[in-house]
């Protein structure tokens, strides 16, 4: 898992900053290098505030249908797993880069959102077979008698 997360930060930092340059120097030869940097710069920071909108948004829709699936007495698992997709997105929006910056938008999207989630609770599932992920069902009166000493897990 280690070594996953060192080539994940390693990696998409480089190829961001390839795409970055790629993408300055595309503007740079058609506008000139002034205009160039400025129209990079400009688009990541564009990227990023039109992301916080959007994420705040998605945010706050996110929350009110999770407060719509308590009142109901419903467990809420798909607006937490958008609340939990929407959060990723945000975060990937603040890296600097087109490439994170599509992923995130794509995340924050509800239509495109969708896929993700679906994708989330096959690799949920696969989990849960493979014997990776314990799931104890605790009813409220099992619950109630459980010993002070060990909390029951629940997923």
């Amino acid at each position: 898992m280690f070594l996953r997360l060192l080539l994940l930060l390693t990696i998409v930092p480089i190829i961001e900053l390839i795409v970055l340059l790629q993408v300055h120097h595309a503007i740079t030869e058609i506008w000139g290098g002034g205009t160039g940097l400025l129209v990079t710069v400009g688009t990541i920071v564009g990227t990023g505030i039109a992301g916080a909108a959007l994420a705040r948004g998605q945010g706050l829709l996110t929350i009110q249908r999770l407060q719509q699936s308590l009142s109901r007495g419903e467990f809420p698992g798909t607006p937490i797993v958008d609340g939990v997709l929407i959060l990723l997105g945000a975060a990937l929006l603040l890296t600097p880069g087109f490439l994170t910056d599509i992923l995130g938008f794509s995340l924050l999207i509800p239509v495109s959102r969708q896929f993700y989630r679906t994708r989330f609770r096959h690799w949920i599932d696969r989990q849960i077979q493979r014997g990776r992920v314990d799931i104890i069902e605790v009813s409220a009166n099992e619950n109630a008698s459980a010993s002070p000493n060990r909390a029951p897990r629940e997923f």
